[in-house]
């Protein structure tokens, strides 16, 4: 085989002007870039860019084809991305049209091609054509973005969402290529195993495509330690046994060793085409059995069921070139820095680049797959079936070898919407959605990918429509905190099977807010901020919760600070009540990891890639083995002990009573054998004495650590009182800032309770070893920070870092 990149050198011609760029390039990306259009993020900015969408774009470059082109004896022109209405023309001639932004497209040229050659690919305006169909044939879709979106087979978000900015781009996004072969190629290759006592039988099936004679396919495998395994491909088929397999394991119960597999097509000594991946040796399915609560539903991992604990992702930008392989790596690395094992990738954007599978097949992060559906009806009209029937196809044979991928999802939300949204009638779309999620999908994957487990929807109880998101069986979105205005505590009343949504708003931090506004926007509720709130009255969702919690803040970074501080609270609270019913709930993905754009949001990371308050709780409450407090009763409050790891513990819990100078007024101690795979109660307490009125609710709270020897393995702090209504004194925490190797020590001391103490830096980049801690005045705290990471000489990170605590008294 042989292969020419075309990704450099294109024009984008738009409104009558040229400019120069390189795949992926979008027109938006383009624009921007050559400084024809502001930052469409920018203030309010988008307003004027969105119309842009309305005109056509064209892309062209020439090829110089090479010499060797000369003996191949097929060729084709290979798009693996083109958004996502476009003509492809040759030297003026059409090869073809484009409808569908998540396929592969391939154009057959003559054999031998040779010379300088144009290539043209014509991208009509989006947003025109979903207006016009939306016009001749009304389908439903969310209020945020713009209406008609449901026709095109276009990353739904790129219309607007409740986080995403009305953006519908056009452009080549994904590679692009010349490829000729000489007598055959491969055209997939799929994985299968079997596992025996002892060893595993691994199968190979490669569809090929031969138009010589003497053409045969074999195939190798190498284990990770170089052992080398060969066997023939006969009729395109053929299995080889790994003895003494090395196991794949979701991160937190084992190593995620690869093996390395190549399908070689030959034809006497002259290879024709290869194809190499990489699998992971496992069983990862999902269990549903029956027991005292309904159907579990829960991963499991070489026969093991395992706690699902991540989050939900979103595009990483609006502007699809904007988007990398380096910045993906740190988005995920993040997620691994706070202990996740899975995350879900939401079904109203496209499906991640290769790169993305590849970070989770070495780090053991199971990925929970949404086909791209979100939030609307369909109709299956024959060129819209056949689109999505070869969408379907193309990344499920893309992605289903990755040892990562853990479960196909049909769509986001559309289930429970046909159940219980109050859409309007529709009888053709909602049989469509029928046959599409229930029929068609499950029916291709039987053949594509039988051994990945397939959900119809999220949330779904199983599909027909039959108490979507019911509490007994399958996933549950819980969205009454937050969107119906319910208190935090209402998380509780709740013991879901798996909870793949749920979420909370809160600011970004303020260096991301100065990227898109000035010092005179800062304001919650002018123009600015609310051009980047996106949620149906957010703003008024976040004050009322902010009221609830919080004194009320004075300044605009004290309210940047008070909404993070609420959004972790909540958050943390709802994952501890979950792995408190661990074996009843069984999996927790908050809303939502990452953003796409600077914006007010629920993310736990924003566009920069800042972490905000919420993602180091994450860290803690997503912690292997977890201390938690179930505080529902203040006089009996009860400290559980959850094990998520494959292995027994015996550990120490050491709880303090404290006042509000956080002086110790009693201590209770325990020390426990904590089974693995558990979740068990292991103290509880009686403080219906020291807690007998309000004065001492408000002045008391409950401080406790887990520990393994001195080892701190999780620790945390209970009020009895909401924040805003605890009687805290002034307080001063005090930094030491000492170099040590490679990082920064920051030792941090406080005279008395300083809660949600918050480091930030004014200048450089970078995450701490843990942030958004209590401190108790006997106790100090020592957090460490990359050197290289901030990028900071010791007197800049003095002058530079910020410390806050939740102390209204000390304002």
């Amino acid at each position: 085989m042989m292969r020419m990149n075309l990704n450099d050198g294109w024009r984008m011609t738009y409104g009558g002007k040229d400019y120069a760029c390189d795949v992926p390039c979008s027109m938006y990306d383009t624009l921007a870039r050559a400084g024809a259009i502001p930052d469409p993020y920018a203030g309010e900015n988008e307003w004027a860019a969105t119309p842009l969408s309305d005109g056509d774009t064209t892309f062209t470059r020439e090829v110089e084809v090479s010499a060797e082109f000369r003996t191949a004896d097929r060729m084709a022109l290979r798009f693996e991305g083109i958004d996502t209405l476009g003509e492809v023309f040759w030297d003026g001639r059409r090869l073809g049209r484009t409808d569908n932004m998540h396929r592969t497209w391939e154009f057959p040229l003559v054999a031998g091609t040779e010379g300088r050659h144009s290539l043209r690919v014509k991208i009509q305006s989006p947003s025109r054509y979903v207006t016009e169909a939306q016009r001749a044939r009304p389908l439903w879709g969310v209020e945020q973005a713009m209406p008609g979106y449901p026709h095109l087979r276009k990353a739904h978000c790129m219309f607007g969402w409740d986080w995403g900015p009305i953006l519908p781009d056009m452009g080549i996004w994904r590679p692009v290529s010349l490829t000729g072969w000489r007598g055959g190629r491969i055209l997939q290759v799929l994985y299968t195993q079997r596992h025996e006592a002892g060893a595993v039988l691994l199968r190979c099936r490669a569809e090929t495509e031969c138009w010589r004679e003497g053409v045969e396919a074999v195939w190798t495998v190498t284990s990770p330690e170089g052992e080398v395994f060969t066997a023939p491909l006969r009729g395109g088929e053929g299995e080889i046994r790994i003895p003494n397999p090395r196991l794949w394991w979701v991160r937190g119960l084992g190593e995620q060793p690869l093996y390395r597999c190549e399908v070689t097509l030959r034809r006497g000594e002259e290879v024709l085409d290869r194809q190499e991946r990489r699998v992971g040796l496992r069983t990862l399915t999902v269990s549903q059995e029956r027991d005292e609560w309904g159907k579990e539903f829960c991963f499991v991992n070489n026969g093991v069921k395992f706690f699902a604990m991540g989050a939900n992702y979103i595009p990483e930008d609006q502007l699809i070139p904007r988007c990398t392989k380096a910045r993906t790596e740190r988005l995920l690395a993040d997620c691994v820095r706070a202990n996740y094992n899975t995350i879900r990738v939401w079904g109203g954007g496209w499906y991640p680049d290769d790169w993305f599978y590849d970070f989770c097949d070495e780090n053991g992060l199971a990925v929970w797959q949404d086909f791209m559906f979100a939030c609307a009806t369909y109709r299956l009209t024959p060129d819209f079936e056949a689109t999505v029937r070869q969408e379907i196809r193309d990344n499920v044979v893309r992605l289903r070898n990755h040892p990562s991928l853990a479960l196909w999802c049909g769509n986001n939300e559309i289930e429970s919407a046909w159940e219980g949204w109050g859409l309007p009638e529709d009888p053709e779309a909602k049989g469509d959605y029928t046959k599409l999620f229930e029929g068609i999908m499950p029916e291709m994957l039987r053949e594509l990918d039988p051994d990945t487990f397939y959900w119809p929807s999220s949330p779904s109880s199983g599909g027909g429509f039959q108490d979507s998101s019911s509490n007994a069986a399958g996933d549950m979105h819980y969205w009454a905190v937050w969107h119906n205005f319910k208190p935090i505590e209402a998380f509780r009343q709740y013991y879901y099977r798996y909870c793949s949504e749920y979420g909370f708003e809160s600011l970004p931090d303020i260096r991301t807010i100065r990227a898109f506004a000035e010092e005179k926007d800062f304001d919650l509720c002018g123009p600015v901020m609310e051009a980047h709130q996106k949620c149906t009255q957010g703003t008024e969702k976040l004050l009322y919760y902010l009221g609830q919690m919080t004194n009320y803040p004075y300044d605009f970074e004290r309210l940047i600070y008070c909404s993070q501080l609420v959004q972790a609270d909540c958050i943390r609270s709802n994952v501890e009540h979950m792995r408190r019913a661990r074996g009843r709930c069984m999996g927790s993905t908050y809303w939502q990891v990452n953003d796409s754009n600077p914006v007010i949001s629920w993310s736990s990371i924003d566009s920069f890639g800042r972490w905000k308050g919420l993602h180091y709780a994450a860290r803690r409450f997503y912690a292997p083995i977890l201390l938690s407090c179930d505080d529902t009763d203040p006089a009996r409050p009860a400290l559980y002990v959850t094990n998520d790891t494959p292995r027994d513990e015996r550990l120490r819990v050491e709880c303090h009573l404290r006042d509000r100078e956080g002086r110790i007024l009693d201590t209770f101690t325990a020390e426990e054998k904590c089974p693995a795979l558990k979740a068990e109660r292991v103290l509880t307490l009686d403080l219906a004495e020291r807690l007998a009125g309000r004065a001492e609710k408000r002045s008391r709270y409950l401080e406790y650590r887990l520990l393994r020897g001195d080892e701190v393995l999780s620790e945390g702090t209970t009020l009895f009182v909401r924040p805003k209504t605890f009687a805290f004194r002034p307080t001063h925490v005090r930094a030491e800032i000492r170099e040590a190797g490679d990082d920064y020590r920051i030792t941090l001391r406080a005279d008395g309770f300083a809660k949600s103490v918050c480091l930030s830096l004014t200048e450089g980049e970078g995450v701490f070893s843990d942030n958004w801690f209590d401190l108790h005045g006997d106790r100090e705290k020592t957090v460490t920070l990359s050197r290289a990471e901030c990028g900071l000489e010791p007197a800049a990170l003095r002058a530079g870092l910020r410390i806050t605590h939740y102390c209204p008294a000390a304002e």
